[in-house]
Formats: C-alpha cells, structure tokens, sequence
C-alpha cells in the first residue's frame, strides 16, 4: 500500500478524504479561520497522531503535513469512553461562527446562550426589586444580556482549556508527545519508533486472520518507549525497539505473502 507519509497508517485515498473534510471546514469560514489550524487525528489500537496543516488541500494531495504530536494509551486503559474523551481532546475542531474576526465553537455558543439568558434575568430581576420602573428594567435586562453573553463564554472557554488540560495531563493513562517545533523536542528516534510501529500496524491490518497477541506487545512497547522519551535523557533503547519493530513489521509482511 502506498502511504503518502511515512507515520500515516492511512492510504492514498483515506489520507485525501481526510484532508479534504478539513479543506471543507476553513472554505466556509471563507479564509477567516483565527487561530484554528486543520487537523487530522489519526487512531490507533494503542493511541493517535495528530497531523497539522495549514493548507489542507495541498496535504491530501501531496501528504505534506506537521506531525503535531502523539499520544499512547497505557495499554491497561480498556474504557472506550475514556479513549473516546482523549481522542475528542486532542483534535482541534474548527469554529462554527465567525463575530468580529473571533471564531466560536459550540461549547462557546452554548455558554454564550446561557450566559445571556441568567445575565438578563438576574439583573432584570434586581431592577424590579429596586423597583425602578418598567423601560428601566428592560434596559437591565438587555445589558445583563450584554454582560452574560461576554461572561458565558469567557468561563465556558476556560473550562474547555481546563479539562482539554486535566484529560491529556493524566499520566496514568497517556502519555502526550509533542513534536515539531515543540520545546522541549523530541527525540529523531521517537519519529523512527512511530514509523516502525506503523509498519507494524499496517501489516496487522492486512492480515487475513487477528493477531490479539502481537497488537498488545506493540501496544506495550509503545508505552514503555513514549514513558522513557518524557522520563530519562538517556534514548538509546529507542534506537534497538526501531530495529525490533522494523524486524516485525519485515516478519508479518513475509509470512503474509
């Protein structure tokens, strides 16, 4: 099969349509796309890559894209809701609204509708205690509106930050490697382990029969290498689980044919 880049699992035709919905998503925002960079996250039985681009078009053409990073599950993290949470947290959606050059998202919409509501009935509420007449209390209510909306989604913004944080922080269940331009960097040979783990996986996945065992040693491996590259400063070992992989992926692909 032809991988049009070296960490992606995906073919040709599965790299472009992947692309091709991100080119989708920043043509309707008619080239107003803020901060917000299309992404792709890539699964895998023992955790994701995430690949960024500012032109998608020319990624799924050529396969021309940042390897932003990549995250491992420990291989005891069998809940496919928690999986689901990671996976969810480490892709950038696009915004669904553009206001003054801002891009909004729909956890942003919600907390800005909600904001609005309770900011405009608290202070329209206080105005009528105060007693203030009728027109009054209709002018406290349109700015606690005002003031609702500013503050619903500033706070559900916040919170997004937070628990998009707390979810891929929780070493006990992943591991997060940063890669590109990220400081600190990481090592070549990481890059080296995730594309020997994705020969690895491409072979699996062309086998006529499962191979449970094999996918749970390449699951663990991958933790026990992603835990010593944010561990030790010593990366040696990486270099001889490249040349194991490698053998295997060499190994499955033999005996396939």
């Amino acid at each position: 099969m032809s991988r049009p880049h070296p960490l992606t699992a995906h073919s040709e035709r599965e790299w472009a349509q992947a692309w091709e919905a991100e080119q989708r998503a920043m043509d309707a925002l008619n080239s107003q796309r803020g901060s917000w960079l299309p992404n792709v996250v890539e699964a895998r039985d023992w955790g994701a890559i995430k690949f960024t681009s500012g032109r998608p078009g020319h990624a799924g053409a050529t396969g021309q894209a940042a390897v932003d990073s990549v995250v491992v599950f420990n291989p005891d993290l069998t809940d496919r809701a928690v999986r689901s949470e990671i996976l969810h947290a480490l892709r950038d959606r696009p915004p669904v609204r553009r206001v003054l050059g801002f891009g909004f998202r729909e956890h942003h919409l919600r907390g800005a509708v909600l904001g609005a509501i309770l900011g405009a009935v608290v202070a329209a509420g206080v105005a009528a205690l105060l007693g203030i007449g009728v027109v009054l209390v209709l002018v406290a209510a349109m700015i606690g509106m005002v003031v609702g909306l500013v503050l619903g989604t500033a706070f559900t913004h916040y919170r997004f930050k937070v628990h998009r944080r707390e979810v891929l922080s929780k070493v006990h269940q992943v591991r997060r490697i940063a890669m590109g331009r990220a400081r600190p960097a990481a090592p070549r040979a990481w890059s080296q382990v995730v594309e020997a783990a994705t020969q690895v996986d491409i072979e699996l996945a062309n086998r006529p029969q499962p191979d449970p065992q094999t996918r749970q040693a390449l699951h663990l491996a991958m933790w026990e290498a992603a835990v010593l590259v944010q561990r030790s400063s010593d990366h040696t070992g990486l270099q001889v689980l490249v040349e194991e992989l490698s053998s295997l992926a060499n190994r499955l692909g033999a005996g396939r044919g």
